[in-house]
């Protein structure tokens, strides 16, 4: 069947071929598509015609992928405003086509706003170490992703920080001057506001949209480094306050409005707690500047109750309060979308009932951005349903080409016990994959069931591998994956056992295991850096090299020092000898270490 867009105004022609391209829609005279204004979003399928109704331009795109499937709907949005957050600041910085990607994905679900997180990963002029060799957007890379994503209504929004997260940075000599403790910028100090007002001078050149975020959590330590040696000790409320309202002033002097995350209110008010704050102890009177949204974020619970009382305590605050769930990526090399869609469905009871219609759907990538940007497509089509209150399933299929059941098993890397509640949150994917083989840190972790576990989840992968259509690089990655984590996660257990009951022939059989191991852990290397090179700058990946290098490396080492107590060349493996400690309360089948340097080693890295 082909489409006839000759009735579709010049406005929306450019995304309607971008769409059309993308879904391999061909242009003809079999059906034509015309529009007319609507306060809700109609797709009336006719013979040989389809018109489709809305009021704003985000919401045609949607309309559009389901006229060219031939589905009518009548849908409205339950929010004013539908975002997608995507993390680029911790090495995985999309590529500008990669966003495009993204972009168009956003659209056919229905979203009108993107953020790009970009803690150092924008460059400013005349300051060349800000992002350097990070993968930092140029001005014209932002500009040319800016009128991409205005062809689809879908508005892209700067998120950057002004307070903390900027680690990065402080390595250079250059902004140490600006620096308080840790990654926070030193508030009160005209040489952070040169900085700031460098930041939107830049934003302002970059970006159409006259919104930003700019970030302002977890600054846990604020006033407690250089800040106490030049000041004293300060109410650190008062430091915090007086920052903002700088910020909020260059911001304005800029023609911003900010959207900021709400946590510090929370946590200077009451000794550093946010979820479980009580009501009646913050002094609400103008403490929130005019131009400024708080963003209530939440990725972790699971029950109504607590998000009802958290947006009642935001409201306390301020009435202009946006929520921000979490779709779960940054647990390592597997998302959890199962745990993503759990908090979100009460998440967004929560919203709809106390009349939240901003709401946010973040993305993060911590410790390495190591899983796909694409992985958390449930949660991104889940969002959207919820706003104009579609059918969950039958949509994502329709989005992504794959069916929801295939894609949810991208989560599987992580489970590793099939009695595992689906929901649940971990990270054994890279908890497995990063323990030391002879130091055996998270050895305890290991049941003896995963390994029936992890097989039956790689058969199902490689069933689905050949459904997965554009998806099949993510898929192919889970399955290296799962084939090394199905050899590794317990071999640390069998070595040890076999040394200690002076059984040589196992150590002997375990050392050809170690070197399969080796092997397909350069297999996993090699295919996870073809995902990455697909979807990302190439700045980052070195961190991953590093990394899967170190592991490559220490099961080498693992077997050379096995073999060398077999030839007798030593007398014991000491690492093998030390009393191990159980670490790990596993009677729930949680348990969560995002650091691979904490999964790798207890020594300081």
């Amino acid at each position: 069947m082909t489409f006839n867009f000759s009735l579709i105004s010049d406005d929306l022609r450019a995304g309607t071929l971008e769409i059309a391209k993308a879904y391999g829609i061909k242009q003809g005279n079999d059906v034509a598509i015309s529009t007319f204004y609507s306060d809700s979003l109609i797709v009336d399928v006719l013979p040989n015609q389809i018109k489709i109704g809305c009021s704003k331009k985000h919401e045609f795109f949607r309309g559009l992928l389901k006229a060219f499937k031939g589905k009518s709907c009548s849908e409205k949005s339950k929010f004013l405003h539908l975002t997608y957050m995507n993390d680029c600041s911790r090495c995985a910085v999309p590529t500008v086509d990669t966003v495009k990607r993204l972009v168009r994905t956003l659209a056919v679900c229905g979203y009108d706003r993107i953020q790009l997180y970009t803690e150092d990963v924008y460059k400013i002029e005349n300051r060349p170490m800000f992002g350097y060799l990070r993968g930092a957007y140029s001005q014209a890379e932002l500009n040319e992703i800016d009128d991409y994503a205005k062809n689809f209504g879908i508005e892209l929004v700067p998120c950057i920080q002004t307070l903390g997260h900027l680690d990065n940075i402080f390595r250079w000599q250059e902004f140490r001057n600006v620096n308080d403790h840790e990654n926070i910028l030193l508030c009160d100090s005209e040489e952070t506001y040169a900085l700031i007002e460098d930041m939107f001078s830049q934003l302002e050149r970059s970006f159409s949209s006259r919104l930003v975020h700019i970030g302002m959590d977890e600054a846990r330590k604020l006033g407690l480094g250089s800040y106490l040696d030049k000041h004293g000790y300060q109410d650190r409320t008062d430091v915090f306050l007086r920052h903002l309202n700088r910020v909020a002033q260059i911001a304005k002097k800029h023609g911003f409005t900010c959207q900021m995350w709400s946590d510090m209110f929370f946590r200077l008010a009451y000794g550093g707690d946010y979820y479980k704050s009580k009501t009646g102890n913050i002094d609400v009177d103008a403490i929130v500047p005019d131009n400024v949204q708080l963003v209530y974020w939440d990725y972790y619970h699971t029950n109504k109750e607590h998000y009802d009382k958290m947006i009642g305590l935001h409201k306390n605050i301020s009435q202009d309060i946006c929520f921000a769930g979490g779709a779960w990526k940054w647990v390592g090399f597997a998302p959890i979308n199962h745990f993503t869609l759990l908090t979100a469905e009460v998440a967004l009871d929560s919203c709809i009932k106390q009349g939240v219609n901003d709401v946010m759907l973040t993305s993060w990538g911590d410790n390495g951005g190591e899983a796909s940007h694409f992985s958390t497509l449930p949660g991104i089509v889940y969002y959207a349903e919820r706003c104009y209150d579609g059918n969950f399933k039958e949509n994502f299929e329709m989005i992504s080409g794959c069916s929801y059941d295939d894609f949810m098993l991208l989560d599987l890397a992580n489970v590793i016990d099939e009695k595992s509640p689906r929901g649940y949150k971990t990270n054994f994917c890279k908890i497995f994959l990063y323990s030391d083989v002879l130091l055996g840190l998270h050895d305890d972790c290991a049941k003896t069931q995963t390994e029936k576990v992890f097989k039956a989840s790689l058969r199902k992968l490689k069933d689905a591998l050949p459904r997965a259509g554009v998806y099949k690089p993510l898929f192919q990655t889970q399955i290296d994956l799962l084939e090394v984590l199905s050899l590794k996660y317990d071999i640390g257990n069998k070595i040890r056992k076999a040394y200690l009951d002076g059984d040589k022939q196992t150590l002997i059989v375990l050392c050809t295991t170690l070197d399969e191991i080796e092997q397909k852990l350069k297999i996993f290397h090699k295919t996870f850096s073809k995902q990455w090179y697909l979807e990302n700058k190439p700045f980052g990946m070195e961190i991953h090299d590093g990394r899967l290098g170190w592991t490559i490396q220490r099961v080498v080492c693992a077997k050379d020092r096995i073999e060398q107590y077999l030839n007798g060349e030593i007398d014991c493996l000491q690492e093998l000898e030390e009393e191990r400690v159980l670490t790990h309360d596993l009677s729930g089948i949680e348990y969560f270490e995002p650091l691979w340097s904490a999964i790798a080693t207890p020594n300081k890295v």
